[in-house]
């Protein structure tokens, strides 16, 4: 036996190492056990900003909207989709630092030639955060702050309660949010003419992050753009 083989024994004698994405025990000297590993789907190579996806994967003809662009490193599918469970159904909160690791890397890829003053996040109805007891996007955001530098700031707030987006078609996702997004009180002096990053969980049609987009352009923020963890894939 050779002496790496010995020392990676050794120690998984005494440490137990989990998959990043899964929690399942894995090799001690991998990240991602081998099923994660096969069904991680990365979004690489050139995107179409406004929908997130690959040029090769989009169908949204840059349909116009609120937010200048959107971008995440995973398609919400295997491995990512289930940290983003983990993370926001099973109370796994220490997900939120693996996640926004990744996104900070894809920050760096993708909006590398950006100076944002402040990052900050969809929020949550006081109801949905009785529920879970936190707001997975906020959690996110905080890391990522952590991560990069750029200023965390929690500006927006959602005083009405709205159906789950995930329970909508895509026709009525955007209307079921008119008006459920609000700049929160004494905010205003503080990101007009900034340019802001918007974060989430997943983006589906990009109808929350538009709507919180468009709350912030209305106060006087110059630019928002967003970045997630998930986008999800067109079938």
């Amino acid at each position: 036996m050779d002496l790496k083989r010995f020392k990676d024994m050794t120690l998984s004698l005494f440490f137990t190492k989990r998959c990043r994405f899964c929690r399942t025990v894995t090799d001690i000297r991998k990240e991602i056990c081998e099923k994660c590993e096969n069904e991680l789907f990365k979004i690489d190579g050139d995107i179409c900003f406004k929908c997130g996806r690959e040029k090769t994967r989009c169908t949204c003809k840059r349909k116009p909207g609120y937010y200048m662009s959107v971008c995440a490193p995973y398609y919400y599918m295997g491995a990512a989709k289930k940290a983003v469970t983990l993370l926001k159904f099973h109370n796994d909160k220490d997900m939120a630092d693996i996640l926004a690791k990744d996104m900070a890397q894809t920050l760096k890829a993708r909006y590398d030639e950006i100076d944002f003053d402040f990052c900050t996040f969809v929020p949550a109805h006081k109801n949905e955060l009785k529920r879970r007891g936190y707001n997975q996007a906020e959690l996110l955001c905080k890391k990522l702050s952590e991560e990069t530098g750029i200023p965390f700031i929690d500006c927006l707030d959602k005083p009405f309660e709205t159906a789950p987006q995930h329970s909508l078609n895509e026709a009525k996702r955007s209307g079921n949010l008119l008006g459920a997004i609000t700049l929160k009180d004494n905010m205003l002096q503080n990101i007009e003419d900034k340019r802001i990053l918007l974060c989430d969980d997943i983006k589906t049609t990009g109808a929350t992050l538009d709507e919180c987009a468009k709350t912030l352009l209305i106060s006087g923020v110059a630019e928002v753009r967003c970045i997630t963890v998930c986008i999800t894939m067109n079938k």
